[in-house]
């Protein structure tokens, strides 16, 4: 019997000029080739085959903390500012595809220097963050990937590459000047809002929707379709009856009125400096726990509504980066 090739290791993932590296002693970084089976069948035989459809690939990982990944991560087409630069979202901008430059995304394995490259990718699922002392920064982010817009399904290296060994890493070191696992403050209007923690935790959730087009059943371009984000926390700070009062169900709030209108951003804060603004936010929802061994105020979440100046959008969140 001859030695069989066994595959193992940990891989870090790198996209365009960015490195991600996998998050936990044992974190993982997946890539899933999705290959479509169209069936064939006949009403005497049933089914009788399959037949080769669109091919496309998710890559999913957790990265490890690393607050300079935010500008890669949140780029200023989902409405985010950072540091600098100036959120602008762009509905209906081309994320990869036709008329796009293809960005890779690989993974790079240590040891025997293996590397997996998918050839034209594209964030479609940016990673919820997690604010709190202890808590890993980034929770899973998700990368899509589809073919080469200049090559036909078949061609050599349409959707992705392997080198079994000997491939170069791609660069990108890991650090820990930007490690954030600490505590976090925010404050928002309103009566009993100025100063707050969270009893664990807050959790930015961004919401990004793209749209896909096929020609000829395949995958040949990915367009931005919405963004939104929320910041939810069990709050420290308020009384029942100022998250009442914010809430606005049962004084104040309406039928159809609109979150976010005219109020106040909400602003998280570090202990070490690092800022995230969720712009024109408002208070949704809240509930209310019973029990001798845990606090009593629930899950508040905070969402934010979109300004314009001039027809453009300004900007949705910001992070100082």
């Amino acid at each position: 019997m001859s030695a069989q090739t066994l595959y193992a290791g940990p891989g870090k993932v790198y996209r365009g000029t960015t490195a991600f590296f996998p998050e936990g002693e044992n974190g993982e970084a997946r890539f899933d080739v999705d290959q479509e089976k169209i069936p064939v069948a006949s009403a005497m035989h049933g089914h009788v085959r399959f037949q080769q459809g669109d091919a496309t690939l998710k890559i999913t990982t957790k990265p490890c903390d690393n607050w300079g990944i935010l500008p890669a991560v949140f780029p200023p087409n989902l409405g985010a500012s950072c540091g600098v630069t100036a959120g602008l979202l762009a509905i209906g901008a081309k994320l990869m595809g036709n008329g796009v430059t293809n960005v890779p995304t690989s993974i790079w394995v240590p040891g025997d220097a293996r590397l997996y490259t998918a050839v034209c990718t594209c964030i479609v699922k940016p990673p919820q963050m997690h604010l709190g002392v202890g808590k890993a920064l980034f929770d899973s982010m998700e990368i899509m990937g589809m073919g080469d817009p200049a090559k036909k399904l078949g061609d050599a290296g349409f959707l992705y590459t392997i080198t079994e060994s000997a491939a170069a890493d791609p660069g990108g070191q890991f650090t820990i000047t930007d490690f954030v696992r600490e505590s976090w403050t925010a404050a928002w209007t309103g009566t009993g809002f100025t100063a707050m923690e969270a009893e664990e935790e807050f959790t930015v959730v961004p919401e990004v929707k793209v749209n896909t087009y096929k020609v000829g059943k395949l995958t040949r371009l990915v367009k931005l379709a919405s963004v939104s984000y929320m910041v939810k926390t069990r709050l420290v700070g308020p009384t029942h009856t100022n998250i009442d009062a914010a809430i606005g169900i049962n004084g104040g709030r309406v039928l159809g009125s609109s979150f976010g209108s005219g109020t106040a951003d909400l602003v998280l804060t570090s202990t070490s400096g690092k800022v995230i603004t969720l712009k024109k936010a408002d208070a949704v929802g809240v509930g209310f726990e019973f029990g001798g061994t845990k606090l009593g105020t629930g899950e508040t979440g905070f969402v934010n509504a979109m300004t314009l100046t001039a027809g453009a959008a300004d900007p949705l969140i910001t992070f100082s980066v």
